[in-house]
């Protein structure tokens, strides 16, 4: 392989790369950027591939000799990135030593066999979709924070996608809370789907999304999702296992209805927040009046008590809640850019339901933390 390239251009190529690298794998391949020649349409394309996600995108470059080679991912990165601006080369010979230079500057490392990298998918599906890139980060990111980290039940790690017509529902429960959020917002699909995806795949989806309201095409295979835009493709499989019946676990009926500034609300769980720590993690009191919420905590840290005037509806109520999982669950309905939500309870024992009075775009649910 013998090619010259923007110093520029190939590092903003390999950047959404390296979270698709493996650091830890047996396999030396898996963290390893496999580069190869496309010399008839003057590109590299360049793939990352863990065995659970990967990437694969390409830059334009001027293709002296062609060729397909694993470079480690870490070390072409950091010495690139040293080089001075302008054109690099990337030289490799038969026995893959590698030659990057620019300038007066020049490495010398041992790459791999192009062809050791591990077998990609087929980066196509039978079911495809379309959606706004700008709408699906906001939609993963109002929901991935309640997915599970420690994989007991491993399909709780992911996100559930369920559409019906236009509609899509993204779905996270570790146990202890649920978030739901609704959207019409996919075209192209001619049938209902169901998938899970793992958060840790999702999260770096999320970073290479944009805020724009771009087309994002979902293709669905067997066993992997692929998301692609322009000429980048971002791959994940899928998390095997039946996800749960959450809608068993939603409250049917409440006892008590609480009105509340979602911005107020907020602000008071984050002032909860600056006593609460690894050490202390005492839950918060809410103890629901005729008017207000009065909202306590005592910790090692301190102690704070506050109220947040409301509307009520329904009886008092004393219950306790992990007020981290409060505070993500109410900075996800904001993301949906609205005033007021609904606090439905049930009682002391059953979880509470954070809603919008108006529509059904989201849903959230939280367990209470026992009182002594």
């Amino acid at each position: 392989m013998f090619i010259r390239a923007d110093k520029k251009t190939f590092l903003e190529t390999i950047a959404p790369c390296m979270g698709a690298v493996s650091s830890r794998a047996a396999n030396l391949a898996l963290a390893c950027l496999q580069l190869k020649t496309v010399k008839e349409e003057g590109k590299v394309v360049v793939t990352a591939f863990d065995t659970t996600k990967g990437v694969k995108t390409s830059f334009e470059a001027e293709i002296l000799e062609d060729g397909v080679i694993l470079l480690d991912a870490l070390k072409i990165n950091s010495m690139v990135r040293s080089l001075p601006d302008g054109t690099i080369t990337i030289a490799s010979d038969a026995n893959f030593v590698t030659t990057i230079s620019a300038g007066n500057a020049k490495f010398e490392i041992l790459g791999m066999n192009g062809d050791s990298f591990p077998s990609m998918p087929l980066l196509a599906g039978d079911k495809k979709f379309v959606i706004r890139q700008g709408t699906l980060k906001k939609m993963l990111q109002q929901v991935i924070f309640a997915c599970a980290v420690i994989d007991q039940r491993p399909v709780l790690t992911g996100v559930l996608f369920e559409s019906r017509g236009e509609r899509l529902r993204l779905c996270g429960c570790d146990g202890y809370r649920i978030a739901i959020r609704d959207e019409n917002c996919i075209s192209g699909l001619s049938m209902d789907v169901r998938f899970v995806v793992p958060a840790k795949t999702l999260q770096e989806l999320i970073r290479l999304l944009t805020d724009e309201e771009a087309d994002l095409r979902i293709e669905l295979a067997r066993r992997h999702i692929i998301f692609a835009f322009e000429d980048f493709y971002f791959f994940s499989r899928y998390v095997d296992g039946e996800y749960i019946d959450y809608s068993k676990s939603l409250p049917k009926e409440f006892k008590t209805r609480v009105e509340v500034d979602l911005a107020a609300t907020i602000g008071c769980f984050e002032r909860c927040a600056l006593l609460i720590d690894e050490r202390a993690k005492s839950p918060i009191r809410l103890q629901v009046l005729p008017d207000a919420i009065q909202v306590k905590c005592t910790t090692v840290n301190g102690k704070i008590d506050e109220e947040i005037l409301c509307k009520v509806e329904g009886e008092e109520m004393l219950i306790g809640f992990n007020n981290k999982f409060l505070l993500e669950a109410l900075r996800g309905a904001a993301g949906c850019g609205k005033e007021k939500v609904l606090l439905e309870l049930t009682s002391p024992f059953s979880g509470m339901a954070i809603r919008n009075p108006e529509t059904d775009s989201f849903y959230y649910m939280v367990v209470p933390l026992k009182l002594n």
